[in-house]
Order: C-alpha cells, then structure tokens, then sequence
C-alpha cells in the first residue's frame, strides 16, 4: 500500500490542521479569562496498539502490540496542549515461500489538546483530541523475489498521512509533581489500497484506524 498525496489526503490534513489551531485557541482564550494556575508537564508513555480489524484484509497482524512515546504539554488549570511522539510496529504477511514477513512500524507526530471533564478527590477525568502525521515503514523494505524467471526485486513505499483520534484518560498526582495517568484513543487514517477483485485489480483510498491504550508517568511544574 502507498499513500502518495491525493485531494482527499490533503482534506484530512486541513481538517486536523484546523482542528488543531481550533483547539489551541481554545486553550489561549481560556487561559487569558482564568485566574487557573499555568503549568508544563513532560510525560512517558508506554502500552498497547490495535489495528482496526479491517487491516487483516490487508495481512496486517491486528491483534495488540507494544507501543511507546513521550509528550510535553503546557496547560493553564484543566486545559493544555502539546506535542506527542508515538511508536508502534506490527508485521504484514505476504504469503510468499522463503520470503520474510516485513516489520511495519508506525510513528506519529501530533498536537495534542486536553481538557478536564470532571474531577474526583484528586482524580481527573480528561477529553483529548489530536491531529497530525503518520509514517509507516517496512523494514526491510526491499524484498528479491525468485521466481520461474529469475529473481525480482519488490520495493515496499514508505507510507505518510494524516491522522487524527479523540479519547479518554485519568490522571491522578503522586508526589512532588509528578503524575500517573491511563488513557484509551481512537484514531483514523486514510491510506491508498489496491486488492484484487476477480481479474480486475481494484485501486482505492480507505480510511483505517487503531486503538490505543497508554499508561503515563508525566512530571508537572506550576508557575
């Protein structure tokens, strides 16, 4: 599968990139009319992603596999926004005798916005949402073929698109600023396919997605 830039690609892009500045105004104009404490946080995180189902069409192997990332957030009372770097990986069968299932790995950068939903004791339930760049990658990413002809070589394209996904999460304080937190995302992407239908092959762009569950441990300072 590759994901050159078609016009629905760049309307998901204006689409996150919308959401985004929407997002991040949200925050400057509740920050401006709040009397609420500023603060940064940096945080890791570590847990599990599921491709949708629908990706088994493809040979992907959809069930959970481990992920990882970091992310900064700067944020005045129950508001914040910031970057996030997640990395995940999978592998996609090709079906091909003596030939290696490549690894693919998914890394994403995004911009992401957290609002407080509710609060009890010292336990936070928060709303985030995010939007931005997704990159896959096979490794390896060229495979030699043999065949009754001779040896052919198959190029496996490096893969970007825009993402975007929308959860749930719950933070509570430790001690001396530093914070706990688990949390569940839904994001969707659009990918370009092409399957065999018959004798035709059929080329199209669909949209896919993954589940994700992340375990946090964040460090916060208030100013």
């Amino acid at each position: 599968m590759t994901a050159p830039r078609t016009e629905a690609g760049r309307a998901v892009g204006r689409a996150a990139a919308g959401l985004a500045l929407a997002l991040l105004a949200g925050v400057a104009s509740a920050a401006e009319g709040s009397p609420s404490p500023r603060w940064v946080a940096v945080s890791f995180m570590g847990g599990t992603a599921q491709p949708v189902s629908k990706l088994a069409d493809y040979q992907w192997d959809v069930r959970p596999h481990a992920g990882w990332g970091v992310q900064a957030l700067v944020g005045r009372g129950g508001l914040s926004v910031g970057p996030r770097l997640w990395r995940s990986g999978t592998t996609q069968a090709l079906g091909l005798p003596g030939t290696p299932d490549p690894h693919v790995s998914s890394t994403s950068l995004e911009l992401v916005t957290r609002t407080r939903l509710a609060r009890w004791r010292t336990v936070e339930c928060v709303a985030l949402a995010s939007g931005g760049r997704l990159a896959i990658r096979y490794q390896p990413d060229r495979l030699t073929l043999q065949t009754g002809g001779g040896p052919v070589e198959l190029a496996l394209g490096h893969v970007d698109t825009w993402i975007a996904g929308a959860g749930v999460s719950l933070h509570a304080p430790v001690a001396g600023g530093w914070t706990v937190g688990m949390e569940t995302e839904r994001r969707v992407f659009a990918l370009d396919t092409a399957h065999r239908s018959g004798t035709a092959v059929t080329v199209a762009r669909e949209t896919f997605g993954d589940w994700q569950m992340r375990f946090e441990l964040g460090r916060a300072w208030g100013w």
